[in-house]
């Protein structure tokens, strides 16, 4: 395989070895690809920005024979996002990007929509937005680009249109159900038409008119916690920077 030059955000960083570096990254042209670095470690260099968690960089590299890995030859930092370093709750939230990012993506697919989804929600979280309503918009265009948005417009248990005054949210159904399905899931939850409706805008809207919608605290709320559960249900995962960001309270 000839060299390959892309950019990417580095994910999950392992130290292997006394010098190496294993990297997963989210790359713009192959999608996610994991990346062996040797000779880059040593006892007064511990920390290279390049190869740290959410940093944007230039890759270059080329197989590594007989392995799932490549080999990294070259790593420039584009960005570091500095902004979000300086702040724990948005620093928090830029690892819940990354860790949920490597959580549901397959190995080798190319997405630039989650490629570009990623760099914005970066970029966001660097100026005045709030950390958990952009933690939001990322997580409904991360389930529209993989196809997993919950039923919003539409009861999952008989199809009938949606009614904003007399809803309730399934969990395990994965969508709203209507007056006459409530019996379909006894555990389904009773919704704010104001969520379902945050959460239809920000699915549908483009990024650069999504970053202005403002959200009451009591619907905010509620679509952290619809979302939180839908993704642990649904993705079967439970990820390290989430119950990090519940104990901190941030």
């Amino acid at each position: 395989m000839a060299i390959q030059k892309t950019q990417g955000f580095v994910l999950r960083r392992e130290d292997i070895r006394e010098t190496s570096i294993l990297l997963t990254a989210y790359t713009l042209d192959f999608g996610k690809i994991k990346l062996i670095s040797k000779g880059v470690r040593s006892p007064d260099q511990r920390f290279i920005s390049a190869y740290e968690i959410f940093a944007l960089c230039d890759l270059v590299f080329y197989e590594k024979k007989k392995s799932d890995f490549f080999f990294l030859s070259q790593c420039e930092l584009i960005e570091f996002f500095p902004k979000v370093r300086e702040s724990l709750e948005k620093l928090s939230y830029a690892v819940y990007f990354s860790e949920l990012l490597n959580s549901v993506t397959p190995m080798g697919e190319a997405n630039r929509d989650l490629y570009r989804l990623m760099l914005d929600c970066l970029s966001l979280i660097s100026g005045k937005a709030s950390p958990k309503r952009v933690a939001r918009i990322f997580e409904i265009k991360l389930l529209s680009i993989l196809g997993f948005m919950p039923s919003i417009t539409q009861c999952v248990g008989c199809g009938s249109a949606y009614e904003k005054k007399i809803a309730r949210f399934s969990i395990s159904s994965g969508g709203v159900l209507c007056e006459k399905c409530f019996n379909k899931d006894k555990a389904a939850r009773g919704v704010l038409a104001g969520s379902i409706n945050f959460i239809s805008h920000i699915e549908s809207m483009p990024f650069d008119r999504v970053k202005n919608i403002k959200v009451a605290r009591r619907v905010g709320s509620e679509v952290e916690r619809l979302l939180k559960d839908f993704i642990n249900y649904h993705l079967d995962i439970r990820l390290r920077s989430m119950e990090f960001i519940r104990k901190a309270g941030i």
